[in-house]
């Protein structure tokens, strides 16, 4: 792109380039989104960098006009990865992701874990030697029963959590209870070990007074 050929109506300027993704101020001046959003993150007073007037935020930034993204999208580029000239720069992305041989694309089988990624003018010569396609059938099916796997462990994990919560949301009603019967059942044996030595003291008593009526 030759930035000195381009009407300076059309140019950023914050970054000096054409602009992308155009925003206007509502002091009505344009700014690629991008540019003056890191502009007001940046800056305390958040103010329009050309006028400097009231303080402006990210949410009072409108889209610009559809002429002016219209003739945006005509400016002629060229793609470095090709050398391809004469592009328009609103056909660019059309270009990266179908058309151009130097483009960087995964194979077709992708899906069933190839890794081969490469230029795109080389994908056919990849295709004929890759090892992953003729094994689609049986891939494609193993990997379905693992992501069946991973539903169900997902599943039961999600299950266990829920056990898990609702285990410590009663704990302390059931500690409480167990609190209460171990101190009813230590109430009921100290009871019942002084009920069996008030027996044992009075049949000692009795012994010892017997055996003083003996004496």
């Amino acid at each position: 792109m030759d930035e000195q050929s381009i009407d300076p109506n059309l140019i950023c300027s914050i970054c000096h380039k054409a602009l992308k993704d155009p925003v206007c101020t509502p002091c009505d001046h344009t700014y690629g989104r991008e540019c003056i959003t890191r502009w007001l993150n940046q800056n305390d007073k958040s103010s329009c960098p050309m006028c400097l007037k009231n303080p402006i935020s990210i949410n009072e930034l409108t889209q610009a006009s559809r002429p002016l993204r219209n003739i945006l999208d005509q400016i002629r580029v060229q793609c470095t990865l090709c050398a391809q000239t004469d592009l328009q720069r609103g056909n660019f992305v059309d270009h990266i992701n179908k058309i151009c041989p130097k483009s960087v694309v995964p194979c077709q089988a992708a899906d069933i874990k190839c890794p081969w990624q490469g230029p795109r003018d080389e994908l056919q010569s990849h295709i004929s030697t890759c090892v992953f396609e003729p094994l689609r059938p049986v891939l494609s099916s193993l990997i379905a029963q693992n992501r069946q796997l991973i539903d169900q462990v997902q599943k039961h994990d999600n299950e266990i959590k829920k056990l898990i919560q609702q285990m410590h949301q009663l704990q302390p009603k059931g500690a409480y209870r167990l609190d209460h019967y171990c101190k009813s059942d230590l109430l009921i044996s100290i009871a019942k070990d002084a009920q069996n030595y008030n027996k044992e003291e009075k049949k000692y008593d009795e012994e010892e007074f017997t055996e003083v009526m003996q004496i």
